[in-house]
């Protein structure tokens, strides 16, 4: 039998020929040898799903920052060389996906390629990887907080967790769950900021699940997602639920329809990470759970087991 030829190009079916449309992402993260997260997590879940992800480290690490103790080298004098070889190359991108920043003087080198590659209506994402649990990451300081507010101003959509999302808005982090107008009022003040889009991860609702809120410049109200709260906290989850949701969102998935597979796949990984004993230091075991995305997403995802 003769194999058909993939080529890139508009999804149509011809007599012998499939052509299929690969989304080409510039993934700009950290990489992190050890502990999954990151763009370690980025590109397993990004090719998966049907896209190119074209790695743009912004830091090399020997580890992820929950062992306590790491080496790192700050990338950030060779980037714009990269760029300006990528502009002579004629090279472009369907989708640009910032993560985890090295510095807060970083921030100026992604607003310069979203100035160069992420024109014409493209999806420009940006996760503002800098807090949770209330606190910020012990790497930052209060000058990342202010520089993510310029930088979420260039994005279509932002994917703070509850705890940045509060630092973007100057909102007083409380544990509690927010109320609906509380919520409303985080949504609308982060949609003010300039992106056309949010997704609040993280929101804390009771003591067995927690929620995702969404909601586009078009929307009155946000919706509001609730999954189940598992006790296993590890880095590089956020990493998965924002490449989970740009890859289906590069697929033509409306936003909340995303947001509810990249939630269900995410609690799908979280516990069977959770049932096979996993360090926490080493993330979530992502490598065994890429498969649930290669089979049509189901309502109750998060409850299948084969």
């Amino acid at each position: 039998m003769a194999l058909k030829r993939l080529t890139i190009g508009k999804t149509r079916k011809k007599k012998g020929v499939f052509t299929m449309k690969i989304n080409r992402v510039l993934a700009i993260h950290d990489l992190c040898s050890f502990g999954r997260c990151s763009l370690t997590a980025a590109i397993p879940v990004l090719s998966a799903l049907g896209s190119q992800v074209c790695p743009f480290p912004t830091a090399l690490y020997s580890n992820n920052l929950t062992y306590g103790k790491f080496h790192s080298k700050d990338l950030t004098d060779e980037m714009t060389s990269s760029m300006d070889k990528w502009q002579e190359l004629g090279l472009s991108f369907d989708a640009i996906y910032s993560g985890f920043l090295a510095s807060s003087a970083q921030v100026d080198v992604v607003i310069d390629a979203i100035g160069r590659f992420g024109g014409g209506g493209k999806s420009v994402v940006v996760d503002p990887a800098m807090a949770d649990d209330g606190k910020l990451y012990p790497v930052f300081d209060e000058t990342m907080a202010a520089s993510m507010k310029k930088l979420v101003s260039h994005a279509t959509l932002i994917t703070p967790n509850y705890t940045e999302a509060c630092l973007l808005t100057d909102t007083p982090y409380q544990a509690k769950p927010p109320t609906d107008k509380e919520l409303e009022t985080l949504c609308d003040k982060l949609l003010s900021l300039g992106p056309k889009a949010i997704v609040i991860t993280s929101v804390p609702t009771d003591s067995c699940h927690i929620a995702i809120a969404s909601q586009t410049d078009s929307q009155l109200f946000p919706e509001k997602y609730e999954v189940p709260k598992l006790p296993f906290g590890t880095c590089g989850t956020g990493d998965i639920f924002t490449s989970t949701l740009l890859a289906y969102i590069l697929r033509g998935k409306d936003l909340n329809l995303a947001v509810q597979h990249a939630a269900d796949f995410l609690s799908f990984v979280i516990e069977t990470t959770l049932n096979e004993g996993t360090d926490p230091h080493e993330g979530v075991l992502l490598e065994g759970c890429l498969w649930k995305l290669l089979v049509p997403q189901t309502k109750d995802c998060t409850s299948c087991k084969g």
